[in-house]
């Protein structure tokens, strides 16, 4: 293998098996060499000037990655697209989706293409070998595709994985919102509870606050000590409806706790139940995905215990 062949290989690697035309032949490669290799089925036209080298492995990044380079610098993957690189949203079919530049808005067969006047390098960085627009920026980008409610999920999963923090977003929010701006208006109602109050800790508490608001019951007390009538501390859990004495415990994503961590759960759930309270416990995928369901549940223990004495003391 030639200088340029091994050029050619190494820079297709690092671009998921694409190469454009203007780097092939900015590597020494003639245009009639190009063509040839077209000719030949070697290399595959995905757009424009941008060719994925015969016997690549086809994948959403490669796509991505290719309507990237089709359209040129100061582009990204952007909005459900940039949420999926980060594992923040997912669809059965993945998106195809960029932001560009005024200046250049090329139409891109089965990719969705956002021309933004507000899109500058400092809103772009790169997953995985593909530019894409940064978490904050992401987040902002999301209101104008995604109902409010999934772009709320996907701001608790991102500070819950700290990929992000209230600041950045907000500041993001700012920096690009302007009268008529979508989605602006979005992320600030989603971003209005976490600035008006002290952020509940970690993304499962969270997303159980947004829950029971959703869903049509009473804002629980997060991170509630319970204490017994004489002053000896039971436990702290992690939402609490005091005046029912119902606990509600939101597990992680470990399906297997360690085992001292796994004691310390039942020992403390047992303290609770002697102390007269109800201990609820739901998984994150019960939070996420079935709402309803964990909103039903809470609705028929608190209708249970309705006027239950408090044996306890708060601190």
């Amino acid at each position: 293998m030639d200088g340029i062949e091994r050029a050619i290989a190494d820079l297709a690697e690092r671009q998921h098996g694409l190469i454009t035309r203007a780097q092939a032949i900015e590597l020494g490669l003639a245009p009639g060499s190009i063509q040839r290799r077209l000719n030949a089925c070697r290399w595959l036209a995905t757009h424009d000037c941008v060719y994925r080298i015969g016997g690549s492995v086809a994948s959403p990044t490669q796509r991505r990655l290719a309507a990237v380079l089709a359209v040129g610098p100061v582009t990204a993957a952007s909005h459900r697209a940039a949420a999926e690189l980060y594992g923040l949203w997912w669809s059965d079919e993945p998106t195809i989706e960029i932001s560009t530049t005024r200046d250049a808005s090329p139409e891109l067969d089965g990719v969705i293409v956002h021309r933004l006047e507000d899109l500058h390098e400092r809103w772009i960085t790169a997953v995985d070998g593909t530019p894409c627009t940064t978490v904050a920026r992401t987040l902002v980008d999301l209101g104008a595709v995604l109902p409010e409610d999934q772009v709320a999920r996907c701001l608790d999963r991102a500070l819950g994985r700290g990929l992000v923090t209230i600041c950045a977003v907000e500041t993001a929010r700012k920096a690009v919102a302007r009268q008529g701006r979508r989605g602006a208006g979005v992320i600030r109602r989603v971003l209005e509870p976490h600035l008006a109050a002290e952020p509940v800790a970690g993304v499962f508490e969270a997303r159980m606050a947004r829950l029971l608001s959703a869903q049509g019951l009473p804002a629980a007390v997060p991170e509630y000590e319970v204490w017994t009538v004489d002053g000896r501390f039971v436990a702290r859990v992690d939402f609490a409806y005091p005046e029912s004495r119902i606990a509600i415990q939101v597990d992680g994503y470990a399906a297997h706790l360690p085992v001292d961590t796994f004691r310390h759960d039942r020992r403390r759930q047992n303290a609770l139940v002697n102390a007269g309270w109800e201990v609820l416990r739901f998984t994150w995928a019960d939070v996420d995905r079935n709402s309803p369901g964990v909103g039903h549940t809470i609705r028929k223990a608190r209708q249970r215990r309705a006027g239950a004495r408090p044996t306890f003391l708060a601190r």
